[in-house]
């Protein structure tokens, strides 16, 4: 049984959705009166950029990956194949993954600062809880399949995956309206730097 102090951690858990884009647009604001932290014609703010955006190329695809394993299935099924064979939770690794390639394309460390701290301190609780639930509701193979499976460092020697997966189109195009929220965030970032870089809203905070 689901003790009272679960339920409540349930409560937060299933609300991370709404968490994370309130955070988001707290993010975009931040970003909207701090500067980047290197001149935009500079070697590094090009580097952190590409590297940015290669991050959020590995978080969309890797998203994506996850998705087709888990739509239609996650609530009557164990999935522990394909990237859920490597790790407990890839959607959460790859979510990491884009929330650092955002903060570095944004080429401001106010931002890349805020997004892997939201993501530390709010992230490790929402997997724990959902590992309870999912205990809950699929006993030993849980338990089995945390005593086999890495919680967050993939382990690549264990990938397994079928020759075909049954996908719910509803719900995979529902998933991944959902995750072009890494791409929305990047590109008003750039807007923000845009019209920054044109005057238009004044600039309260630079970190060199």
């Amino acid at each position: 049984m689901i003790s009272q102090g679960n339920k409540l951690l349930f409560k937060i858990a299933r609300q991370r959705v709404v968490v994370s884009r309130i955070f988001a647009i707290l993010v975009l604001l931040l970003a909207l009166f701090t500067a980047g932290s290197f001149r935009e014609d500079s070697l590094t703010d090009t580097l952190l950029e590409m590297s940015g955006l290669f991050l959020l190329t590995i978080c969309s695809m890797g998203r994506l990956w996850a998705l087709l394993y888990i739509s239609g299935h996650k609530k009557i099924e164990l999935i522990t194949e394909g990237p859920y064979s490597m790790v407990r939770h890839p959607l959460y690794v790859f979510s990491l993954i884009g929330a650092i390639g955002i903060g570095l394309a944004s080429e401001n460390i106010l931002v890349l600062a805020a997004l892997i701290i939201f993501y530390l301190l709010y992230y490790p609780l929402t997997i724990l809880v959902e590992e309870a639930k999912l205990t809950d509701k699929f006993g030993q193979a849980y338990l089995d399949y945390i005593k086999s499976t890495p919680r967050f460092l993939p382990k690549l020697s264990l990938y397994k995956s079928p020759p075909q997966v049954v996908v719910n189109t509803d719900i995979f195009l529902k998933s991944i309206a959902i995750g072009m929220w890494f791409i929305w965030i990047y590109i008003a970032l750039n807007f923000i730097e845009a019209i920054q870089l044109f005057g238009h809203i004044p600039v309260f905070l630079r970190v060199p």
